[in-house]
């Protein structure tokens, strides 16, 4: 993924568009050099301001993290929701195919935002409700999708929030195992048609129809 940064012009007096620019800055310094070499003053000698302009925006590093998060959790949701769309999916586990190779695409098109969102700084006490919100939002989608199959009798009956996590958890780890070039050799196929065939997996269950394991 290639970002640009929007400089100020050079016979302005005032960027114009910072706090999204410094958002960029810090994405691009992120993916770059990972967090630990993202600062307020990289971002805004890469968006061409003073090192003192950033803190009209972000009163610290932390501020400007949060919103990086903020926008790739929306970003995720759009991503998840496009591919939703472009499917034209009638039944819960094409829907739930489709926005599993959305949430897949946004991964490895977007893997600085990726590692960001998921790196727990939405769980932190100190989080902004906007960052909550966003990635409360991105999660509903998945949810409300296992709910509504399950209400209409096309998913198996379950609770929704022990479904939801479980696609999640599939389709992460497997985002995250294709990001980190760890998909093994014995995995033929394209990463999307593998994708496919977990989730396929995932809709038949991993026990036999016959199993007597307990509890069941």
């Amino acid at each position: 993924m290639k970002i640009r940064v929007a400089k100020k012009p050079a016979d302005a007096y005032q960027h114009g568009e910072l706090r999204e620019a410094l958002i960029d800055a810090g994405l691009k310094l992120l993916s770059e050099k990972g967090i630990e070499g993202l600062s307020l003053r990289g971002a805004a000698q890469l968006a061409g301001v003073s090192h003192a302009a950033p803190y009209r925006h972000y009163k610290d590093k932390d501020a400007l993290l949060a919103a990086i998060a903020e926008r790739g959790f929306r970003l995720l949701k759009a991503s998840a929701l496009s591919a939703l769309e472009q499917s034209r999916a009638k039944n819960a586990h094409d829907k739930l195919l489709a926005l599993g190779l959305g949430y897949l695409a946004f991964a490895t098109e977007h893997p600085a935002y990726f590692q960001l969102i998921f790196s727990g700084m939405m769980n932190r006490p100190e989080a902004p409700q906007a960052l909550r919100t966003a990635g409360m939002e991105a999660f509903v989608v998945l949810h409300d999708t296992v709910a509504r199959g399950i209400e209409a009798g096309e998913l198996r009956k379950t609770e929704p929030d022990l479904m939801a996590f479980t696609c999640w958890s599939l389709i992460h780890g497997f985002s995250t195992l294709v990001l980190n070039g760890a998909v093994p050799d014995l995995a033929a196929g394209t990463d999307r048609e593998l994708a496919t065939k977990l989730v396929d997996v995932l809709g038949a269950g991993i026990d036999p129809p016959d199993s007597t394991r307990s509890g069941r």
